[in-house]
């Protein structure tokens, strides 16, 4: 029988083999860029780099439950996947920074701005109020030097408005921002786990200028026509599976998806009052990166 391992050789043997699988995985993405030449401009910092696809990012569980082919598995993994090395942006967070490059044109070039860490440093963009609800990473960095840029993250159990370690607490379907308070509201991969959609989408409007716009990404998939409730919560504050329960980002673990997001949300948009676009669209099985214009009629 062979014997066990001294706990003091794992304490060193366990950093070892995380470390290994770590640059293991980072050798082979890389890998991947080279071969299928994974190289382009990024919109968010500018440069060009390779760009990493993980297909490993979307869990086997998650595809289980979900329902996903292999093909809209691989679209899924392309979407929250292929970051840029230099800054880490992900595909869905480029595909927003280039949204907001080519709706909010700044300086003198007849084009937008080439990147979203020069557009942050025009008096145009330092001009703008715009919200960002709940962290977008890759982005999150760049709004920073705004002027006036306000950041918020939902922290379960904080007043609205209120703030855990320097982060100001926000709920999608209560903001405490004043009407009319905001040129442009950024969410991404959000909406979905809300317990009410058209409640958060009527505070939206709420908050945004007339001419203002909220910019966002969400999951949709081609095959789901009309959007529908997957859970409720109830005034007690259980949840109520109305269909299987599915979470993010492991299936069934991580947050709880409230609203299954249908190719029907433009025209649920435009009921609300919103005038839609829907960028780098339709949705498809080999693209699921939408980025959702939504704007307040001014």
């Amino acid at each position: 029988m062979p014997r066990p391992i001294p706990n003091s050789l794992k304490r060193l043997l366990v950093p070892c083999w995380n470390a290994a699988h770590h640059y293991g995985w980072a050798a082979r993405d890389y890998l991947g860029a080279l071969l299928h030449r994974r190289f382009e401009h990024c919109d968010v910092c500018g440069r060009f780099r390779p760009m990493l696809y993980g297909r490993r990012i979307v869990p086997r569980r998650l595809e289980e439950l979900w329902g996903l082919s292999p093909r809209l598995a691989e679209a899924l993994a392309r979407k929250e996947s292929c970051a840029c090395t230099s800054c880490g942006a992900k595909l869905r967070c480029r595909r927003l920074a280039r949204v907001v490059l080519d709706l909010y044109p700044v300086g003198n070039s007849p084009g937008p701005a080439g990147s979203l860490a020069r557009w942050v440093e025009q008096p145009e963009a330092r001009s703008l109020r715009v919200a960002e609800i709940n962290r977008i990473d890759g982005l999150h960095e760049m709004l920073t030097r705004l002027d006036r840029f306000e950041a918020s993250d939902y922290q379960p159990g904080v007043e609205p408005g209120g703030s855990v370690e320097g982060v100001r607490s926000e709920d999608l379907t209560r903001l405490t921002y004043p009407d009319e308070s905001f040129d442009l509201v950024l969410t991404s991969e959000t909406l979905e786990h809300v317990p009410d959609l058209d409640a958060a989408l009527k505070e939206i409007h709420r908050v945004l200028r007339p001419g203002g716009r909220h910019l966002f990404t969400v999951p949709v998939l081609p095959g789901t026509a009309r959007t529908f409730p997957r859970a409720v919560v109830e005034p007690d504050g259980r949840i109520t599976d109305l269909a299987p329960r599915i979470c993010h980002p492991g299936g069934d673990w991580g947050y709880p998806v409230f609203t299954e997001l249908g190719t029907d949300l433009p025209d649920r948009l435009r009921r609300l009052g919103f005038e839609v676009e829907v960028f780098f669209g339709p949705v498809s099985d080999d693209d699921l990166a939408q980025v959702y214009s939504c704007r307040k009629p001014g």
